[in-house]
Order: C-alpha cells, then sequence, then structure tokens
C-alpha cells in the first residue's frame, strides 16, 4: 500500500486555508492511520535543532510558493531551485524523469512534479557538500519509482487527510 498525505500551509500557521490551483505538496506515510507518519516529518524530526528549524521553514516557505500554482523555478531565482542531478530514464513512464532541488539555508528538500500538480516530496538533507551522495541521489529515484509504480496500481494511491 502507498500512502500519501498533504503538507499544508495549515501545518505550520494555524487557521490558513490551501488556495485554489495551487500545487499540492505531497509525501508518503509509513502508518496508513497518521498524517504525523510522512516520511518529510519523520525525517526532519530525526535532525538536530538547528538544522530542524531550517528544514521547518524550508518546507514552509516551499508550501507557501505552491500555493501561488507556478513551478517553483519560476518563482525562486535558479541557486535556489534547480535540477537536483541529470534527469534519469525511468523504464516506467519510458521517458526522462526529473528531480529538482529547493535549497533553503544548510537544507536541501528533493522534489518531483507528478500529474495533477502534485509535488512528491522525495528526500529533504542538510547540505553538507556540494555534491549529493549516490544514496541520496538513489533514494530520490526510487521515491519517484515507487509513487509512479503506485499510480499506475489497481490500488493506486491511498490519501490521509
Amino acid at each position: 500500500m502507498y500512502v500519501l498525505t498533504e503538507i499544508r500551509v495549515s501545518d505550520f500557521e494555524a487557521g490558513v486555508v490551501s488556495a485554489q490551483g495551487r500545487f499540492k505538496v505531497v509525501s508518503p506515510c509509513t502508518d496508513p492511520e497518521r498524517r504525523d507518519s510522512a516520511n518529510v516529518f519523520e525525517t526532519v524530526s530525526g535532525m538536530g535543532g538547528s538544522d530542524r528549524k531550517q528544514a521547518l521553514a524550508g518546507l514552509k516557505m516551499l508550501v507557501k510558493l505552491a500555493q501561488l500554482g507556478k513551478p517553483f523555478n519560476q518563482l525562486a531565482d535558479p541557486k535556489t531551485v534547480h535540477e537536483a542531478f541529470a534527469p534519469f530514464y525511468c523504464a516506467l513512464t519510458k521517458k526522462e524523469e526529473t528531480v529538482w532541488r529547493y535549497r533553503h539555508g544548510d537544507i536541501r528538500i528533493l522534489f518531483y512534479y507528478a500529474a495533477d500538480k502534485v509535488v512528491l516530496l522525495t528526500h529533504t538533507l542538510p547540505k553538507r557538500t556540494d555534491r549529493l551522495s549516490a544514496k541520496d541521489i538513489n533514494q530520490a529515484k526510487q521515491a519517484v519509482v515507487e509513487f509512479l509504480t503506485a499510480s499506475r496500481t489497481a490500488a493506486g494511491l491511498q490519501w490521509i487527510e
């Protein structure tokens, strides 16, 4: 089972209503009953103090950008949003897929633009070197392939509200 939840502005600011026409920033969950089991929340909660604070601020900003309904690279400069690594061939879609990177301080949030204005968060990490490790790249690619595979199965994608 592949379970997703939308990461909303209200996760960071109480009382904020999501905009129509927005990109939906989503994260896979490990528990189909709990929104707080979203991979992105679990990753951030495992970070040290300053990294955790920057990661939460970065996620909040990314979700706010998503509210505007335009691709993030049209809303931020190329140093902030750009391709995380070279596009990779996906046998499932039979085309090149691109994972993007959003930078907030020392935090890197990797994401994938999916169909229907869905933005899949694949990985959140502190930047300690100039290049992504092979492990980080493979983790991001695997997240995209798992999402695409689930979206094409009979069970499809399960959502937690």
